[in-house]
């Protein structure tokens, strides 16, 4: 398991330690908090469902209201440490734990230029 001080990648996600845990555990504003699905807060969406998670009993997430275009922006409490695990059995990327503190995720863009369009990129 990988571990890191201040920034890291899974995948298509750059992960930015923002700090410590923040006195006041709220959503920030601009942000809505991040719903459970199958047990797991999905940081990072795979068209073959091979998600990148997070446990939701250590730790809230956020995600951007209005990023810009193509761009996934993520904010994340972590209360516990606890892994981002790559969900395939195989070719997978190794899980980087996250201590506790504040966090912000970004799903990378790619540039298409015959549809003239930024989206998210995919794993």
């Amino acid at each position: 398991m990988k571990s890191f001080n201040e920034r890291a990648a899974q995948g298509e996600i750059y992960i930015r330690r923002i700090g410590d845990l923040p006195a006041a555990r709220k959503v920030p504003d601009g942000y809505t908090a991040l719903s459970v699905e199958a047990g797991h807060l999905i940081v990072g969406h795979s068209e073959t469902g091979h998600h990148h998670v997070l446990d939701p009993k250590s730790c809230s997430v956020a995600v951007m209201d209005r990023p810009p275009e193509g761009m996934r922006i993520l904010r994340a409490i972590v209360e516990q440490a606890t892994p981002l695990e790559h969900q395939r059995p195989h070719d997978t990327h190794e899980p980087i734990m996250l201590t506790p503190g504040e966090y912000e995720f970004r799903i990378a863009r790619e540039f298409d230029p015959y549809e003239k369009l930024a989206r998210q990129q995919m794993d």
